[in-house]
């Protein structure tokens, strides 16, 4: 059996080994796009599990739950490669930071073990059903806002408060309205007990900060603490990374700050730019070889970023093998969006069926699922009221390719989900008369049901016209909305149905949304109740829930037509980034207008948070053009559907152009 180093040196580079080795009590591992930095991150685990180290002292942050599985899954087949058996990934940890403080919180009090999480959805959706008791009211007047405006808004100074790690009191001074609300927003969620994500890692961090016996008891077994995308932990991750490193023996941090696309959303990427200075002692390893993509991307990514972002980035010097089989690189201008998405389109359907080298020699065709179209935003409208994404879509659909639209639809885009919607509308000011429902059956159920029955759909109005609007002051009952659905969609004959996936899936996410709806409403056996879950879903979850958000590492063979943050971190063979003109591509600079007064967050805007600043357009961009393994085209139009005023070329893809000739 080979010693473990053996394993490294042969599955390794010897940029990648050195980092995976590196025993320095910190260690920052700058790495590439396309250069293998999960690699590295699952063979350090592997190592240290190899050295006698316990497995119990491994913590691993990922930056969701499907980068955590992947790693996961790298991490066995480097246990295997060892000869060590890979059930000891049970006594690790590695997944999100808020999975593990909750784990964290449940230990110092086993009451956050019975603690429902509140998502961004769900925040929502509790704000709506606490509104008078909140007094959100009162903001309301004060801000001259909608109802869902200010929910949305409370929601985000809500949120920015405590990844900012602001005190309240700090807020009241400033704006006492929305100071009292998030002052009494902790006390209410803990009374029914809810608990959501920002707050969950503030408990950790203020608990770690004073320490409290029970946290420290919680993390006295953590000896390795690793942090995957560290470029996008916003300050109160990094105040509990700080903190548990204060347990731990070492840190080792891997990211990369030309692909910092978060801060939008509170994301400091001076977290990887300050690291050598504020841990004097550490290391620092550079995976600059990328194994994704062609010289020529390589080299236009790398120089865009250099361009555009200059002494705020940490050079790389990037390198790229030059990969057998056909390429392409061009940077196209358009005189008509149209014929920009015929030319796609076009463009598509010729390279389908194109000989493809993998990197370990197989050759195929390339299918669609081998081929993207990024933009900056899929969903915005143009001028004429159709979605950015139109032009692309519908020439894909004239020339029978399929395709899957990524963050740029919306669940009730779908006939039967949209059905399904409109028939809990019927339900909201009382049980329709015979007249109506029949009405509704023929005309909006029968299309996209047609195995539906109107005498089951006629008794299941009936009986929920009487479970919701029953009268007033009996005890309370348990009505629940999911229950609706299920009655809804017997009466639909989903089962005698022949859906595809596609149909199928998007049903399975309302019944999510109705899930989310339950863990925060007890029931809806009122028709004040019931009238809040249609507003929500008319006004919130109409675009809180992408079509495209849990399908896309397993979507069917099709190409993808997707914004670019939602495809981070995978690769395509072809890439497009379209879309790419002058205040689209980088769009417009934008400066903070939440609600959480400007003046308790200053070194947060200071550093660009909360807005749009042309940095993070050109790490947007970066990341976009980076999918790319052999073929990327980016393009870009004069003519905008329904515009007026002749647009201009992106001086991105005029950087582009220039590293291309």
């Amino acid at each position: 059996m080979p010693t473990i180093d053996e394993v490294l040196e042969q599955n390794l580079t010897p940029a990648q080994r050195a980092a995976a080795q590196d025993s320095a009590p910190e260690v920052l591992c700058l790495a590439c796009a396309g250069s293998g930095k999960s690699r590295t991150l699952a063979f350090r685990i592997a190592r240290l599990v190899a050295q006698g180290e316990a497995p119990t002292g491994i913590v691993a942050f990922t930056f969701t739950v499907k980068a955590a599985e992947s790693i996961k899954r790298q991490v066995a087949r480097a246990l295997l490669a060892a000869g060590l058996e890979p059930t000891i990934l049970g006594a690790m940890y590695i997944g999100t930071i808020h999975s593990y403080c909750q784990y964290v919180l449940g230990e110092m009090n086993a009451r956050y073990r019975q603690f429902d999480v509140l998502d961004e959805n769900r925040l929502k959706l509790y704000l709506i059903s606490r509104y008078p008791q909140l007094g959100l009211q009162r903001i309301r007047q004060a801000h001259g806002t909608g109802f869902f405006d200010t929910i949305k808004e409370v929601s985000n100074a809500w949120k920015t408060m405590n990844d900012e790690m602001v005190q309240p009191a700090n807020v009241t001074a400033h704006d006492p309205d929305l100071g009292r609300v998030l002052e009494d927003l902790p006390v209410r969620l803990d009374a029914d007990n809810f608990i959501d994500f920002s707050l969950m890692v503030r408990l950790v961090v203020d608990a770690l900060a004073r320490n409290d016996a029970n946290a420290q008891r919680a993390v006295r077994n953590l000896r390795h603490l690793m942090v995957d995308e560290y470029q996008d932990i916003n300050p109160c991750q990094e105040v509990l990374i700080r903190e548990l490193h204060g347990a731990s023996s070492t840190l080792f941090c891997v990211g990369d700050d030309d692909q910092a696309i978060y801060s939008w959303r509170g994301a400091d990427v001076n977290n990887i730019l300050s690291f050598q200075r504020r841990y004097g002692a550490s290391s620092t390893h550079t995976l600059s070889h990328n194994f994704r993509s062609t010289p020529a991307i390589v080299q236009a990514a790398d120089g865009l970023a250099a361009a555009e972002l200059g002494a705020t980035r940490i050079a790389k010097n990037p390198t790229a093998d030059q990969l057998p089989g056909s390429r392409d690189y061009r940077v196209l201008w358009f005189d008509l969006r149209a014929e920009e998405g015929e030319w796609v389109a076009g463009r598509i359907r010729d390279l389908l069926g194109t000989a493809f080298q993998e990197r370990d020699g197989t050759v195929r065709g390339l299918t669609p699922a081998d081929f993207a179209i990024l933009m900056r935003s899929t969903r915005y409208e143009e001028q004429d009221g159709l979605p950015r994404h139109t032009a692309f879509t519908q020439a894909l659909q004239r020339l029978g390719i399929p395709f899957t639209l990524k963050a740029g639809g919306t669940v009730f885009d779908r006939p039967q989900v949209a059905v399904l919607r409109g028939t809990f509308d019927l339900l909201r000011d009382q049980s329709p008369a015979r007249p109506v429902a029949q009405n509704h059956f023929n005309t909006v159920v029968l299309p996209a049901f047609p195995q539906a029955d109107f005498s089951r759909f006629a008794k299941v109005l009936a009986d929920w016209g009487r479970l919701i609007h029953g009268p007033a002051g009996g005890p309370r009952r348990r009505v629940y909305p999911q229950r609706l659905v299920h009655d809804l969609l017997n009466a639909f004959g989903i089962q005698q149905a022949n859906f595809d996936a596609g149909v199928m899936g998007d049903l399975g996410i309302f019944s999510r949304i109705i899930q989310d709806v339950e863990a925060v409403y007890l029931s809806i056996d009122s028709a004040q109740r019931f009238q809040e879950i249609l507003n929500f879903l008319h006004n919130v979850a109409d675009s809180g829930y992408d079509t495209g958000t849990d399908d896309v590492l397993t979507a069917p063979d099709a190409v993808t037509v997707s914004t670019v943050h939602q495809v981070k971190g995978l690769e395509y063979p072809v890439v497009f980034v379209c879309d790419v003109e002058a205040q689209r591509f980088p769009g417009r600079r934008g400066s903070y207008e939440g609600w959480l007064p400007a003046a308790v967050i200053q070194a947060a805007i200071g550093r660009g948070a909360y807005q749009k600043t042309r940095e993070e357009e050109a790490r947007l961009f970066y990341t976009a053009v980076t999918r790319a393994e052999r073929y990327l085209y980016v393009t870009g139009s004069a003519s905008l559907p329904g515009g007026k005023s002749v647009r201009k070329q992106s001086p991105f893809s005029l950087r582009g152009r220039l590293e291309i000739g």
